[in-house]
Protein backbone atom coordinates (compact mmCIF):
# COMPACT_ATOMS: atom_id res chain seq x y z
CA UNK A 1 0.00 0.00 0.00
CA UNK A 2 2.72 2.38 0.97
CA UNK A 3 0.44 5.27 1.83
CA UNK A 4 0.36 5.39 5.54
CA UNK A 5 2.65 7.17 7.75
CA UNK A 6 2.49 6.20 11.60
CA UNK A 7 3.63 9.29 13.77
CA UNK A 8 4.48 8.57 17.74
CA UNK A 9 5.51 11.24 20.04
CA UNK A 10 6.77 9.75 23.19
CA UNK A 11 8.59 11.37 26.25
CA UNK A 12 9.46 8.87 29.25
CA UNK A 13 7.16 6.37 27.65
CA UNK A 14 9.38 3.31 28.78
CA UNK A 15 6.20 1.72 30.46
CA UNK A 16 4.29 1.71 27.15
CA UNK A 17 6.09 2.56 24.35
CA UNK A 18 7.26 -0.77 22.74
CA UNK A 19 2.98 -1.86 22.92
CA UNK A 20 1.77 1.25 20.88
CA UNK A 21 4.65 0.46 18.43
CA UNK A 22 3.67 -3.38 17.85
CA UNK A 23 0.06 -2.36 17.69
CA UNK A 24 1.16 -0.16 14.53
CA UNK A 25 3.08 -2.80 13.10
CA UNK A 26 0.82 -5.72 13.26
CA UNK A 27 -1.98 -3.58 11.26
CA UNK A 28 -3.97 -5.15 8.61
CA UNK A 29 -2.82 -2.96 6.28
CA UNK A 30 1.10 -2.02 6.96
CA UNK A 31 2.14 1.16 7.62
CA UNK A 32 4.90 2.85 4.86
CA UNK A 33 6.57 4.45 8.31
CA UNK A 34 6.54 3.74 11.68
CA UNK A 35 8.34 7.49 12.58
CA UNK A 36 9.16 7.62 16.67
CA UNK A 37 9.91 11.09 17.58
CA UNK A 38 11.38 11.04 20.67
CA UNK A 39 11.24 14.24 23.09
CA UNK A 40 14.26 14.25 25.01
CA UNK A 41 13.33 11.24 27.12
CA UNK A 42 15.10 10.76 30.70
CA UNK A 43 14.67 6.44 30.77
CA UNK A 44 15.01 4.01 28.47
CA UNK A 45 12.76 5.26 26.07
CA UNK A 46 15.50 5.31 23.15
CA UNK A 47 17.08 1.57 23.77
CA UNK A 48 13.48 0.08 23.90
CA UNK A 49 12.48 1.60 20.39
CA UNK A 50 15.67 1.01 18.77
CA UNK A 51 15.10 -2.65 19.36
CA UNK A 52 12.41 -2.20 16.51
CA UNK A 53 15.57 -1.31 14.17
CA UNK A 54 14.42 -1.87 10.52
CA UNK A 55 11.13 -1.38 11.48
CA UNK A 56 10.97 2.00 13.03
CA UNK A 57 12.45 5.39 12.05
CA UNK A 58 13.52 6.84 15.18
CA UNK A 59 14.00 10.63 15.75
CA UNK A 60 15.38 12.48 18.72
CA UNK A 61 14.97 16.06 19.53
CA UNK A 62 17.70 17.26 21.19
CA UNK A 63 15.60 19.06 23.66
CA UNK A 64 12.06 18.59 25.40
CA UNK A 65 9.89 20.79 23.00
CA UNK A 66 6.35 18.95 23.81
CA UNK A 67 4.10 16.90 21.88
CA UNK A 68 2.73 19.32 18.86
CA UNK A 69 6.34 20.18 18.09
CA UNK A 70 6.72 16.10 18.20
CA UNK A 71 3.68 15.32 15.92
CA UNK A 72 4.45 18.40 13.60
CA UNK A 73 8.40 16.74 13.21
CA UNK A 74 7.10 13.39 12.57
CA UNK A 75 4.98 15.38 9.64
CA UNK A 76 7.33 17.17 7.95
CA UNK A 77 9.40 13.95 7.88
CA UNK A 78 7.23 11.59 6.93
CA UNK A 79 6.67 9.92 3.01
CA UNK A 80 3.23 8.86 3.02
CA UNK A 81 0.26 10.39 1.54
CA UNK A 82 -1.63 9.91 5.05
CA UNK A 83 -0.77 10.28 8.18
CA UNK A 84 -2.20 8.37 11.69
CA UNK A 85 -1.57 10.06 15.15
CA UNK A 86 -0.50 7.25 17.85
CA UNK A 87 0.05 8.45 21.54
CA UNK A 88 2.99 6.28 23.11
CA UNK A 89 0.77 5.11 26.04
CA UNK A 90 -2.59 3.94 23.57
CA UNK A 91 -3.01 0.97 21.33
CA UNK A 92 -5.33 -0.10 18.12
CA UNK A 93 -6.87 -2.56 17.03
CA UNK A 94 -5.63 -4.35 13.93
CA UNK A 95 -7.86 -3.13 11.49
CA UNK A 96 -7.92 0.43 12.86
CA UNK A 97 -5.24 2.11 9.71
CA UNK A 98 -7.77 -0.33 6.92
CA UNK A 99 -11.05 1.53 8.16
CA UNK A 100 -9.96 4.64 8.40
CA UNK A 101 -7.96 4.76 5.45
CA UNK A 102 -11.21 3.80 3.31
CA UNK A 103 -12.72 6.86 4.24
CA UNK A 104 -9.72 8.98 3.76
CA UNK A 105 -9.36 8.04 0.23
CA UNK A 106 -13.33 8.90 -0.07
CA UNK A 107 -12.24 12.39 0.01
CA UNK A 108 -12.30 13.45 3.69
CA UNK A 109 -9.44 15.62 4.91
CA UNK A 110 -9.25 13.94 8.30
CA UNK A 111 -10.93 11.06 10.06
CA UNK A 112 -11.45 10.59 13.73
CA UNK A 113 -12.82 6.84 15.42
CA UNK A 114 -14.42 7.67 18.82
CA UNK A 115 -12.56 5.81 21.35
CA UNK A 116 -14.86 3.59 23.16
CA UNK A 117 -12.43 1.07 24.87
CA UNK A 118 -9.96 2.12 28.02
CA UNK A 119 -7.47 0.03 28.82
CA UNK A 120 -5.33 -0.25 32.15
CA UNK A 121 -1.36 -0.24 32.20
CA UNK A 122 -1.70 -4.14 31.55
CA UNK A 123 -3.90 -3.45 28.47
CA UNK A 124 -6.84 -5.14 29.93
CA UNK A 125 -9.81 -3.33 29.08
CA UNK A 126 -11.10 -1.30 32.10
CA UNK A 127 -14.23 0.91 30.53
CA UNK A 128 -16.08 0.74 27.37
CA UNK A 129 -17.58 4.30 26.97
CA UNK A 130 -21.18 4.35 26.02
CA UNK A 131 -21.78 8.38 25.69
CA UNK A 132 -23.88 9.23 23.19
CA UNK A 133 -22.32 10.84 19.97
CA UNK A 134 -24.43 13.60 17.93
CA UNK A 135 -25.03 13.55 14.48
CA UNK A 136 -23.57 16.65 13.14
CA UNK A 137 -19.81 17.17 12.90
CA UNK A 138 -20.82 20.73 14.41
CA UNK A 139 -22.34 19.06 17.45
CA UNK A 140 -19.33 16.99 17.93
CA UNK A 141 -16.68 19.09 17.37
CA UNK A 142 -18.28 22.27 19.71
CA UNK A 143 -19.44 19.89 22.66
CA UNK A 144 -15.46 18.72 22.78
CA UNK A 145 -16.09 15.07 21.62
CA UNK A 146 -13.61 14.80 19.95
CA UNK A 147 -9.76 15.43 19.80
CA UNK A 148 -7.80 12.23 21.05
CA UNK A 149 -4.71 12.01 18.65
CA UNK A 150 -4.35 8.58 18.65
CA UNK A 151 -8.03 8.73 16.82
CA UNK A 152 -6.89 10.81 14.43
CA UNK A 153 -6.08 10.29 10.64
CA UNK A 154 -4.90 13.18 8.09
CA UNK A 155 -4.32 13.77 4.77
CA UNK A 156 -1.06 15.09 4.69
CA UNK A 157 -1.67 17.83 1.75
CA UNK A 158 -4.98 18.74 4.49
CA UNK A 159 -2.97 18.66 7.98
CA UNK A 160 -2.64 22.12 10.27
CA UNK A 161 -0.13 22.09 12.39
CA UNK A 162 -0.29 21.45 16.11
CA UNK A 163 -0.18 24.50 18.23
CA UNK A 164 2.17 24.55 21.05
CA UNK A 165 -0.12 27.37 23.14
CA UNK A 166 -2.78 25.04 23.63
CA UNK A 167 -1.37 22.27 24.80
CA UNK A 168 -3.46 19.91 26.51
CA UNK A 169 -5.48 21.31 24.62
CA UNK A 170 -4.17 21.61 21.51
CA UNK A 171 -6.32 18.02 19.80
CA UNK A 172 -9.17 20.27 20.46
CA UNK A 173 -8.38 23.20 18.79
CA UNK A 174 -6.54 20.76 15.87
CA UNK A 175 -10.30 20.33 15.45
CA UNK A 176 -11.87 23.63 16.08
CA UNK A 177 -9.45 25.13 13.67
CA UNK A 178 -9.83 22.23 10.96
CA UNK A 179 -13.34 22.38 10.56
CA UNK A 180 -13.25 26.34 10.40
CA UNK A 181 -10.79 26.61 7.79
CA UNK A 182 -13.08 24.40 5.39
CA UNK A 183 -11.38 20.63 5.90
CA UNK A 184 -13.82 17.69 5.62
CA UNK A 185 -14.20 15.95 8.93
CA UNK A 186 -15.59 11.89 9.20
CA UNK A 187 -16.42 10.57 12.52
CA UNK A 188 -16.22 6.37 13.07
CA UNK A 189 -17.69 4.69 15.74
CA UNK A 190 -15.89 1.76 15.34
CA UNK A 191 -14.24 0.55 18.64
CA UNK A 192 -10.86 0.57 17.05
CA UNK A 193 -8.82 2.44 19.50
CA UNK A 194 -7.25 1.91 22.97
CA UNK A 195 -7.04 4.83 25.08
CA UNK A 196 -5.08 3.92 28.43
CA UNK A 197 -5.93 5.45 31.38
CA UNK A 198 -3.33 6.01 33.70
CA UNK A 199 -2.21 9.83 36.47
CA UNK A 200 0.12 10.81 33.93
CA UNK A 201 -2.88 12.06 31.31
CA UNK A 202 -3.07 15.71 31.45
CA UNK A 203 -6.53 16.07 31.71
CA UNK A 204 -5.77 15.99 35.16
CA UNK A 205 -3.56 18.87 35.42
CA UNK A 206 -4.34 22.90 35.94
CA UNK A 207 -2.93 23.66 32.41
CA UNK A 208 -5.88 21.68 31.39
CA UNK A 209 -8.03 24.13 32.52
CA UNK A 210 -6.14 27.53 31.43
CA UNK A 211 -5.48 26.12 27.92
CA UNK A 212 -9.16 25.60 27.85
CA UNK A 213 -9.64 29.19 29.39
CA UNK A 214 -7.51 30.43 26.28
CA UNK A 215 -9.06 28.71 23.48
CA UNK A 216 -12.42 30.17 24.65
CA UNK A 217 -11.02 33.33 24.62
CA UNK A 218 -9.50 32.88 20.28
CA UNK A 219 -12.56 31.34 19.46
CA UNK A 220 -16.03 32.18 20.71
CA UNK A 221 -16.76 35.29 17.99
CA UNK A 222 -15.78 32.47 15.40
CA UNK A 223 -17.73 29.98 16.52
CA UNK A 224 -21.08 29.50 14.48
CA UNK A 225 -23.99 31.01 16.81
CA UNK A 226 -26.06 28.01 17.04
CA UNK A 227 -23.29 26.02 18.78
CA UNK A 228 -22.06 28.95 20.28
CA UNK A 229 -24.09 27.87 23.99
CA UNK A 230 -22.57 24.28 23.68
CA UNK A 231 -18.84 25.24 23.51
CA UNK A 232 -19.50 27.63 26.21
CA UNK A 233 -21.34 25.10 28.71
CA UNK A 234 -17.98 23.02 28.30
CA UNK A 235 -15.58 25.66 29.00
CA UNK A 236 -18.45 25.94 31.65
CA UNK A 237 -17.94 22.64 32.82
CA UNK A 238 -14.58 22.46 32.85
CA UNK A 239 -13.63 25.59 35.36
CA UNK A 240 -16.25 24.38 37.86
CA UNK A 241 -13.89 20.50 37.59
CA UNK A 242 -11.31 22.86 38.82
CA UNK A 243 -12.33 24.27 41.36
CA UNK A 244 -12.92 27.88 39.14
CA UNK A 245 -16.62 28.32 40.34
CA UNK A 246 -16.88 31.97 39.59
CA UNK A 247 -15.86 32.15 35.97
CA UNK A 248 -17.42 28.33 35.27
CA UNK A 249 -21.65 29.54 37.01
CA UNK A 250 -20.41 32.88 34.60
CA UNK A 251 -20.55 31.04 31.52
CA UNK A 252 -22.87 28.67 32.95
CA UNK A 253 -25.39 31.17 33.03
CA UNK A 254 -24.27 33.00 29.77
CA UNK A 255 -24.65 29.47 28.01
CA UNK A 256 -28.53 29.30 29.95
CA UNK A 257 -29.20 32.98 28.58
CA UNK A 258 -28.72 31.78 25.00
CA UNK A 259 -29.96 28.55 24.88
CA UNK A 260 -31.81 27.47 28.17
CA UNK A 261 -32.72 23.58 26.78
CA UNK A 262 -28.92 22.93 27.46
CA UNK A 263 -29.63 21.88 31.24
CA UNK A 264 -32.03 19.37 29.89
CA UNK A 265 -28.68 17.45 28.75
CA UNK A 266 -28.00 14.61 31.08
CA UNK A 267 -24.33 14.97 30.70
CA UNK A 268 -24.51 18.77 31.48
CA UNK A 269 -26.52 18.39 34.26
CA UNK A 270 -24.54 15.74 36.11
CA UNK A 271 -21.21 17.75 35.62
CA UNK A 272 -22.95 21.26 36.82
CA UNK A 273 -23.96 19.26 39.81
CA UNK A 274 -21.34 17.21 40.29
CA UNK A 275 -18.35 20.06 40.39
CA UNK A 276 -20.28 23.27 40.23
CA UNK A 277 -20.86 23.47 44.46
CA UNK A 278 -17.76 21.63 45.37
CA UNK A 279 -16.28 24.38 47.52
CA UNK A 280 -13.43 22.07 48.61
CA UNK A 281 -11.89 22.40 44.97
CA UNK A 282 -12.58 26.16 44.83
CA UNK A 283 -10.37 26.63 47.85
CA UNK A 284 -7.49 24.79 46.16
CA UNK A 285 -8.32 26.67 43.65
CA UNK A 286 -8.18 29.85 44.97
CA UNK A 287 -4.75 28.50 47.34
CA UNK A 288 -3.14 27.71 44.09
CA UNK A 289 -3.98 31.37 42.04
Amino acid sequence: MGKVSVVIPVYNGEKYIEKAIESALKQSIKPLEVIVVDDASEDKTPEIVKNFSGEVVYVRNPENMERAYSRNKGVELSKGEYIFFLDYDDEWRDTYIEESLEELEKGFDIVYSIPRDFINSESALVRVSKKPIPKTIEAIIFNSLIGYPSATSVKKASFLKYRDEYIPREDWEFYIRSYLNGKKIRVLDNRKVMVREHGGRTSKNIRFMLSTLRLFHDYRDKIPKEYLPEFTFHIASICLRFGNLPTGWKLVLRALFKKPTIVLNSRNLINVLKWGIRLDRFAYYMSNH
